[in-house]
């Protein structure tokens, strides 16, 4: 049994100051609280799941065409992290994804396109992480490991 618990504010968009609400609940039989993100919102990034996807899709050169519009320096800066943190987590997510991903790829830009190729937006690729391996596109996080 699920209660609304709250909520919490969060920006939405690096280098402004507009803040959108993040609903929190309470899990009454085992006593932990938990958030649920719109599909546009990544865990523990300021950037649009919708930017992520394009910036990286860019960088793997399945786009030719830089981002509309092109980003700030903080979001620039976000951008070229959470690309350092996939390149870092690359065998992990080769082993989560199997089968949906080419067996072969052995760099990020490779897999990032395989991975496209397999699911058409990052929501759906941290939706498949979080319901068959309880982790995430960019870290492990402790909102996704069901309780001991």
């Amino acid at each position: 049994m699920v209660h609304l618990h709250g909520c919490y504010w969060r920006y939405a968009e690096p280098e402004e100051t507009v803040e959108e609400r993040i609903q929190r609940y309470l899990c009454r039989p085992c006593g932990l609280t938990f958030s649920v993100l719109p599909s546009h919102r990544l865990p523990y990034r300021a950037v649009r799941a919708e930017r992520l996807q394009g910036d990286f899709d860019q960088r793997a050169g399945i786009q030719t065409q830089g981002l509309d519009p092109p980003p700030r320096a903080v979001e620039a800066g976000c951008l070229k992290r959470a690309w350092s943190t996939l390149t870092a987590r690359l065998k992990l997510l080769k082993d989560a994804f199997g089968q949906l991903v080419s067996s072969s790829v052995a760099e990020v830009a490779p897999f990032w396109v395989s991975l496209r190729q397999s699911f058409d937006s990052v929501a759906k690729m941290l939706c498949f992480l979080s319901v068959h391996h309880h982790i995430s596109l960019l870290g492990h996080y402790r909102c996704l490991r069901p309780p001991a």
